[in-house]
């Protein structure tokens, strides 16, 4: 029961792999589910141009998985579109590894609870689940978007999948901009709660079980 939340997948520090790969099995099976696109597709436009195989935004998490040392034959690409509620349910039972891209958190979300009824499935996973950006945020029951990296170009807050207890808040590909990092500091005093800022070549990795965090790369902690 380990959650791994980042900001990117490429980039990331040496150690954040190294870290992973102690918890990974060479034959562990991985779902992704590169459903954060920014509008509405389809299942051919999923499929051939969005996470078209072997261009760069596919290429991107395969690699990720490959240097993390997952078979590529263990992948499976979930697509909202053409795969039954039925299948994908399989899919998440049948996986060790579930892994959210980032891209737009709200479609990710829609997709899994509203349209594919996922949430309970997710919410209960026993394996190992990573995010990306968006998909690292919504592992929280609630979450926060700032002004820089929201679509919509204002501060918000939002509901998550619920996967982690929230111990904390994270901001993703944190700015080093002193008033950006100011920010982080007043939500944490407001709400009450840690922030951690992930830049983008951070990574936190929780057990979920213990809810005991480490954190990996640049990442900087305001309580």
């Amino acid at each position: 029961m380990i959650s791994v939340l980042l900001s990117k997948v490429n980039g990331i520090d040496k150690n954040v792999c190294k870290e992973i790969k102690k918890i990974i099995n060479k034959d562990y099976k991985v779902a992704i589910f590169p459903w954060a696109f920014p509008v509405e597709l389809d299942a051919d436009k999923l499929e051939n141009e969005y996470f078209k195989v072997g261009e760069s935004r596919y290429q991107r998490y395969i690699d990720f998985l490959d240097n993390i040392g997952i078979n590529k034959n263990n992948i499976v690409i979930c697509n909202c579109y053409s795969d039954s509620k039925t299948n994908l349910k399989r899919i998440i039972k049948e996986s060790d590894i579930l892994l959210f891209p980032g891209g737009n958190p709200e479609m990710l979300y829609s997709k899994i609870v509203q349209e594919k009824e996922l949430l309970y499935d997710i919410k209960h996973f026993k394996g190992i689940v990573i995010g990306e950006s968006a998909g690292a945020v919504l592992q929280l029951k609630r979450y926060f978007i700032t002004a820089k990296n929201n679509y919509y170009g204002y501060e918000a807050f939002y509901d998550g999948f619920g996967i982690l207890n929230d111990p904390f808040y994270i901001d993703v590909h944190t700015d080093s901009n002193v008033n950006y990092l100011n920010r982080l500091k007043e939500i944490s005093l407001e709400k009450k709660i840690d922030v951690y800022a992930i830049y983008d070549d951070g990574c936190i990795v929780v057990n979920r079980k213990t809810n005991e965090i480490k954190t990996f790369g640049h990442v900087d902690i305001f309580k």
